[in-house]
């Protein structure tokens, strides 16, 4: 059985669960993190570092989508975790990077 795991705070076994594709259940997830940087204005890259099966990622995602521009509170990283877990189904998702999680 598929190892899910993460290291961000305030996400739980059982969203970051929810938050992985059908096409990576069969594979050993560990999350290290998940964050954001402004790529211009009205606009973001979402950044995710994790271990599938054993080698690690780093994949990233642009996004202009209004819900993800605000801010995530990085004082309190708890505060905005279901923002997190959108960002991570999005960045899982990209075209270009299910590309690179479809290869392993």
């Amino acid at each position: 059985m598929a190892r899910i795991s993460s290291q961000q705070q305030g996400i739980t076994h059982e969203e970051l669960r929810e938050a992985v594709p059908d096409h990576l259940s069969s594979k050993d997830v560990h999350l290290y993190w998940v964050d954001k940087a402004p790529n211009g204005p009205g606009s973001v890259t979402l950044t995710a570092k994790i271990e599938l099966d054993g080698q690690m990622l780093l994949l990233k995602s642009q996004t202009e989508d209004p819900m993800l521009l605000g801010d995530w509170a990085a004082d309190d990283p708890t505060h905005h975790t279901n923002l997190r877990l959108l960002a991570l189904e999005r960045i899982l998702t990209d075209p270009a990077n299910e590309d690179i999680l479809l290869s392993i």
